[in-house]
Protein backbone atom coordinates (compact mmCIF):
# COMPACT_ATOMS: atom_id res chain seq x y z
CA UNK A 1 0.00 0.00 0.00
CA UNK A 2 2.68 2.56 0.83
CA UNK A 3 4.98 1.63 -2.18
CA UNK A 4 1.33 2.33 -4.23
CA UNK A 5 1.13 5.61 -2.34
CA UNK A 6 4.85 6.72 -3.37
CA UNK A 7 5.00 5.71 -7.14
CA UNK A 8 1.33 7.25 -7.40
CA UNK A 9 2.40 10.71 -5.90
CA UNK A 10 5.55 10.57 -7.73
CA UNK A 11 3.53 10.13 -11.00
CA UNK A 12 0.71 12.85 -9.97
CA UNK A 13 3.65 15.48 -9.03
CA UNK A 14 5.86 14.95 -11.90
CA UNK A 15 3.51 14.97 -14.63
CA UNK A 16 1.76 18.05 -13.30
CA UNK A 17 5.30 19.58 -13.12
CA UNK A 18 6.17 17.92 -16.71
CA UNK A 19 2.69 19.84 -18.06
CA UNK A 20 4.03 23.15 -16.55
CA UNK A 21 7.32 22.98 -18.26
CA UNK A 22 5.12 22.12 -21.38
CA UNK A 23 3.73 24.97 -20.94
CA UNK A 24 6.91 27.34 -20.25
CA UNK A 25 9.25 25.66 -23.54
CA UNK A 26 11.44 24.44 -20.71
CA UNK A 27 13.38 21.74 -20.26
CA UNK A 28 13.35 21.00 -16.98
CA UNK A 29 10.47 20.93 -14.46
CA UNK A 30 9.77 21.61 -11.12
CA UNK A 31 7.31 19.59 -8.67
CA UNK A 32 5.75 22.82 -7.60
CA UNK A 33 5.63 26.06 -9.08
CA UNK A 34 7.89 28.09 -8.67
CA UNK A 35 7.75 31.28 -6.05
CA UNK A 36 10.71 32.88 -3.81
CA UNK A 37 9.97 31.34 -0.52
CA UNK A 38 11.68 29.37 1.63
CA UNK A 39 8.80 26.97 1.78
CA UNK A 40 9.26 26.56 -1.91
CA UNK A 41 12.34 25.67 -1.77
CA UNK A 42 11.75 23.25 1.09
CA UNK A 43 9.48 21.34 -0.83
CA UNK A 44 10.91 21.07 -3.81
CA UNK A 45 14.31 19.62 -2.92
CA UNK A 46 13.08 17.58 -0.66
CA UNK A 47 10.33 16.11 -3.30
CA UNK A 48 13.86 15.81 -5.44
CA UNK A 49 15.24 14.04 -2.99
CA UNK A 50 12.30 12.12 -1.74
CA UNK A 51 11.63 10.83 -4.93
CA UNK A 52 14.96 10.60 -6.52
CA UNK A 53 15.08 6.23 -6.68
CA UNK A 54 11.45 6.71 -8.80
CA UNK A 55 12.84 9.67 -11.01
CA UNK A 56 15.89 7.86 -12.00
CA UNK A 57 14.19 4.56 -13.13
CA UNK A 58 12.18 7.09 -15.12
CA UNK A 59 14.62 9.07 -17.04
CA UNK A 60 15.90 5.28 -17.26
CA UNK A 61 13.19 4.11 -19.11
CA UNK A 62 13.16 6.79 -21.55
CA UNK A 63 9.93 8.74 -19.67
CA UNK A 64 11.43 11.09 -17.19
CA UNK A 65 12.80 15.08 -17.42
CA UNK A 66 15.68 16.84 -15.40
CA UNK A 67 14.64 18.85 -12.23
CA UNK A 68 15.33 22.49 -13.30
CA UNK A 69 17.35 24.33 -11.00
CA UNK A 70 15.99 27.34 -8.92
CA UNK A 71 14.97 30.15 -10.83
CA UNK A 72 17.14 33.37 -11.26
CA UNK A 73 14.59 35.77 -8.98
CA UNK A 74 15.33 39.32 -9.27
CA UNK A 75 16.86 38.46 -12.67
CA UNK A 76 14.37 41.58 -14.34
CA UNK A 77 15.13 44.06 -11.66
Amino acid sequence: MLLLLYVGSYLTVSRRGYAEADRWNCRGFYYFTPEDSEVWRYLNYGCMYLYAPLHNVDRWLGYGRCPACEPLWGLSK
